[in-house]
């Protein structure tokens, strides 16, 4: 798969990318953030064997060619981009280029998503859904079929217990690991409960939104940021009149944490720590995006308002009537 991908750049990049699959274009987003890490790593490197007076051409010239694929890549996924419409709007937020576009389009299939909640729980947005893990799993199907020895019924419980949808936990009791159709089972239910309920690259790539987010709030034109930085004035004060003491209690409980350490002395005083109010905030302004991306992508695919509709005003942004920089069909 490099080779050919490869080889296509070379080419063309043009037209390598307007024959990308999605597939491919999720391949090229991680590859574009494993190589930008060695370029970092490099420029690093080349930075302290300058200063202390030691060869460093060879570094260079490593950092140099890692630039170089970098900037490729992203030529390449700004140009896949650029040919669908979801992905002209997502690069059109401050805060937001084209491997980051390329991502969301690469990950994100609106035909699955009815809802933007769907988007939530695929990214590991969702608070009510639980990792298990296998022996967790284990255990908890251990408890519910001491209830009721009903495999059936065990299913409908076990998606309560872990945030899934029931029909989604089924389907993935009665498929095995190359989606083939298999009895269900108390090992293959205890399986289905032990996956990862969300994507992690999708996951990973909303940390990243969140971050850039916060590195652009100051930057003409941005929306987001603005309102991470709102949220986490509300936050703060929320924080600091008591109202999350229930959340900081049981996280002493369910955690081992330091009891030398800031977050300790915050939780054990009735407080989140600041990582925890500066985390909330940026969960909150992504989560506001990916509900702007779900009615943008819903409207551009249909031509009509999603089905369920999304209201801001849930959120508490009463004042926001619909995504930035976009016009079709907005309230």
């Amino acid at each position: 798969m490099e080779l050919d991908l490869i080889a296509r750049l070379n080419k063309d990049l043009k037209v390598a990318a307007v024959t990308l699959s999605p597939d491919e274009a999720r391949y090229m987003v991680d590859a574009y953030y494993q190589i930008q890490e060695y370029r970092k790593a490099s420029a690093n490197q080349h930075r302290s064997l300058a200063k202390s007076g030691e060869p460093n051409s060879v570094i260079g010239w490593l950092m140099e060619q890692d630039q170089t694929l970098e900037n490729q890549i992203k030529r390449v996924l700004d140009a896949w981009t650029d040919g669908n419409p979801i992905g002209e709007w997502a690069k059109s937020i401050v805060g937001i280029g084209p491997v980051i576009s390329a991502g969301l389009l690469a990950h994100i299939d609106i035909v699955k998503a009815p809802t933007v909640g769907h988007i939530w729980r695929f990214a590991g947005l969702d608070s009510t859904q639980q990792w298990l893990g296998r022996e967790q799993a284990g255990q908890s199907l251990k408890r519910i079929l001491e209830s009721n020895p009903d495999l059936d019924a065990a299913v409908t419980t076990a998606a309560t217990l872990i945030g899934c949808q029931e029909s989604t936990l089924r389907r993935y009791a009665t498929t095995d690991a190359k989606k083939k159709p298999v009895k269900l089972s108390r090992e293959s239910l205890t399986r289905a409960m032990a996956k990862r309920p969300w994507n992690a690259g999708l996951k990973t790539l909303c940390w990243k939104i969140g971050e850039s987010f916060v590195k652009v709030q100051n930057l003409p034109g941005d929306f987001y940021g603005q309102i991470y930085r709102q949220r986490k004035d509300e936050e703060i004060v929320r924080n600091e009149a008591g109202e999350y003491s229930a959340q900081a209690k049981a996280k002493l409980e369910r955690f081992k944490i330091g009891k030398d350490t800031e977050a300790f002395a915050a939780y054990s005083a009735g407080r989140l720590p600041a990582a925890h109010i500066h985390a909330r905030a940026k969960r909150y302004a992504v989560k506001l995006f990916l509900a702007h991306y779900h009615h943008v992508a819903w409207k551009l695919t249909y031509g009509t308002e999603p089905p369920k509709p999304y209201v801001i005003e849930h959120m508490g942004h009463a004042h926001i009537v619909g995504p930035p920089n976009f016009s079709q069909g907005v309230r």
